[in-house]
């Protein structure tokens, strides 16, 4: 690998950063592993997600104040966790989950 190419762990994207070379600002340390802001805010959404320091709803929520362009690409991985995000369960009207409780 060429000095400084790096791959973006979100979206796999290769771009060049090197903390020890000068081509990077200290204030940009998130660039070591994502080619952008808005990878670094996806990982951090996603990761608060996987451990239950926010919900699903707010994950959603988040992810889409991003205005995450449609055709951006994502590894197998992240992508799997966004599409679990943003599935909206159907919520269940009072009156079903009584009839639920009957037939048990």
């Amino acid at each position: 690998m060429a000095k400084g190419k790096r791959t973006c762990i979100i979206c796999g994207t290769t771009y060049t950063y090197c903390p020890t070379c000068g081509n990077g600002n200290k204030d940009e340390s998130w660039r070591y592993l994502y080619d952008t802001k808005q990878c670094n805010q996806i990982f951090d959404i996603l990761s608060a997600y996987a451990h239950k320091h926010i919900k699903k709803t707010e994950a959603r929520d988040q992810l889409k104040s991003l205005d995450i362009p449609k055709g951006m690409k994502f590894n197998s991985e992240i992508k799997k966790q966004i599409d679990e995000i943003m599935v909206v369960e159907p919520k269940i009207k009072d009156e079903d989950k009584k009839q639920i409780v009957k037939e048990d």
